[in-house]
């Protein structure tokens, strides 16, 4: 069993917080998937929509918790920005391309994504290690996210282009934003696949390698 280590004020404030994460997008599937049998796709946006939004923003407390600067904490923030844009610059104006099955895809894979990394940042907080499963899974599991949420949102994006005002300043904004979404992408998922090899293939090397010389001595 992993030991339990105390923490400090800080320590417990990023657990807390983790722990409160977790269990949010935890219930925010579970409604979903509660929901989308009941009452169909069309009829999902009316009993998740607001509370799913909220809790989408819950990223951005991270980044007032933890104030620390890095080429990897650029691409967290833009990524909070980028999920709080489409929650409530996209689809809180157009509400009926909520009713598109891609919205339903969306809640899904960012409800995956966040209740994987929550939960292994929280054991790692509180026990300094996690399960190995749950560790394979935090590096492993955007090959599959990823992309559902890459589509879905462009998707979206695509879908409110019907809805705002021609020649607007902001029909121009989603045009842009559209553009944009495919060349960044690249580059982001770049950026996980480099993160992969570094604190999972690198880590996972290095056990191996304490185990055969523990094994040779």
């Amino acid at each position: 069993m992993a030991q339990l280590y105390p923490l400090s004020t800080k320590g417990k404030l990023i657990f807390f917080y983790n722990v409160t994460s977790f269990t949010l997008w935890l219930c925010c599937l579970g409604r979903l998937l509660i929901l989308l049998p009941l009452v169909g796709r069309s009829f999902v946006p009316g009993g998740i929509a607001d509370f799913f939004h909220v809790v989408s923003l819950l990223p951005i407390i991270s980044l007032l918790i933890i104030p620390t600067w890095s080429r990897e904490r650029l691409w967290s923030v833009l990524n909070c920005l980028r999920m709080a844009w489409i929650c409530y610059g996209v689809i809180f104006p157009y509400p009926r391309i909520a009713k598109h099955t891609s919205y339903s895809f969306l809640i899904i894979s960012w409800c995956i994504t966040n209740i994987i990394n929550s939960g292994y940042y929280s054991f790692r907080v509180k026990t300094r290690t996690s399960p190995q499963w749950l560790f394979w899974l935090k590096h492993h599991i955007f090959f599959i996210t990823f992309p559902m949420s890459l589509v879905s949102e462009m998707i979206l994006i695509f879908l409110s282009l019907g809805f705002v005002d021609d020649d607007s300043i902001y029909e121009l904004i989603l045009k842009g934003a559209f553009l944009l979404y495919i060349p960044v992408a690249y580059f982001y998922w770049g950026h996980l696949k480099s993160t992969r090899v570094i604190k999972y293939k690198q880590v996972i090397a290095k056990r191996v390698q304490g185990r055969t010389a523990s094994t040779n001595i």
